[in-house]
């Protein structure tokens, strides 16, 4: 009796041994590492906000090597354990890694754009501006650029006439200041993130004078400036009477540091002609990036683009809403000096009209 148990425990130790020498049936708890690893999808095109899953296969097909996955660009998908998930339209390469071995699958993303459709404008058919728009600025002291007027609020600077808005820029001592304009701005009243902003004006003609179309962070009372951003759609100098400037501030790139992104264009008949000026300023427009297009009569002049790596708040302070500014500047760091000549006719920066569109 003894000896039939040991020579069946002795058959069941050798049956255990061959079983765990099985090159095709290894314990589970064996290392087993993967010599190769392929995807299912060598390329794949998806719309953004679309999700996927790719399916690996190991060689030896019984391989217990970990898989990690890994995307190029995160900011236009992502991926966990092979399921994917589209952010923006771009392109990245998702990459899945077992034993040092790896294989790709190259990903674009697509995206169709919406057509614009208006959100706000202001026409200037009214009698007087509306106050419900708009923020009238007043006050001298240079406004931080050494300017030499000083903003009323009174028609003579200020006024609708035939449809338009007309800012008057005059040679007068008022309030300790030898020159007066206007500034206006909505600030509280209607702030935009995204879309095309556009107006168009008529630039003003003389030595000195400094006409803007801007927009400043609706942030601006707690992150101050250049913290809040600053997209300068348009700037003209009398001095140059061919120039069309566009400019964005930033913290870490502004005017007081010399270090703020700018581009200078020239035109015929940029003073005393109407011409459109206008910003698209798109959300993820490329590779999960933010970009912002500038045109002038809707050709565009330039554009720039978020930095793909690193885009702070003080590189890029872009993805927030921002307000409306239209003004006359006379003088200062970047109008220069005044030829009071000018004057003897009427400096006007007038203002056909301020659009603002949106994808819808």
């Amino acid at each position: 009796m003894k000896k039939s148990f040991y020579i069946l425990s002795l058959f069941s130790a050798i049956s255990i041994l061959a079983l765990s020498c099985d090159p095709e049936n290894p314990p589970v708890d064996v290392d087993v590492p993967a010599t190769a690893i392929n995807i299912d999808k060598a390329t794949l095109t998806l719309e953004q906000g679309d999700s996927a899953e790719l399916v690996i296969t190991l060689t030896p097909a019984n391989s217990n090597s970990e898989v990690t996955w890994k995307s190029s660009n995160e900011k236009v998908a992502t991926i966990e354990n092979g399921k994917i998930k589209t952010t923006a339209r771009g392109t990245s390469t998702i990459t899945a890694t077992a034993n040092g071995f790896s294989a790709k699958c190259n990903l674009t993303v697509t995206r169709e754009d919406l057509p614009y459709q208006m959100v706000w404008s202001e026409e200037f058919d009214g009698p007087e501006l509306d106050l419900n728009k708009w923020r009238i600025e007043t006050g001298g002291g240079g406004w931080g650029n050494q300017e030499k007027q000083f903003y009323t609020n009174r028609p003579e600077n200020l006024r609708i006439e035939n449809g338009m808005l007309v800012i008057e820029g005059k040679k007068e001592t008022y309030q300790s200041n030898n020159y007066t304009s206007a500034r206006i701005n909505t600030k509280g009243k209607a702030s935009f993130k995204y879309g095309r902003i556009e107006a168009r004006i008529s630039m003003p003609q003389g030595k000195g004078t400094w006409p803007a179309f801007w927009m400043l962070g609706a942030n601006i009372d707690i992150a101050r400036w250049p913290l809040c951003g600053e997209i300068d759609i348009i700037e003209h100098i009398g001095s140059d009477p061919r120039l069309v400037s566009h400019a964005l501030h930033t913290s870490a790139g502004n005017g007081t540091n010399g270090k703020h992104w700018h581009s200078k264009h020239y035109f015929d008949n940029v003073e005393n002609n109407f011409n459109t000026y206008a910003i698209e300023w798109e959300e993820k427009a490329n590779e999960g990036d933010d970009c912002i297009n500038f045109y002038f009569n809707d050709v565009k002049t330039t554009f720039v683009w978020e930095p793909h790596v690193d885009a702070t708040v003080q590189k890029w302070p872009f993805k927030q809403e921002f307000f409306i500014i239209l003004n006359l500047a006379l003088g200062g760091t970047m109008g220069g000096t005044l030829d009071d000549n000018i004057f003897n006719e009427q400096v006007l920066m007038k203002v056909d009209y301020v659009r603002v569109y949106q994808r819808k």
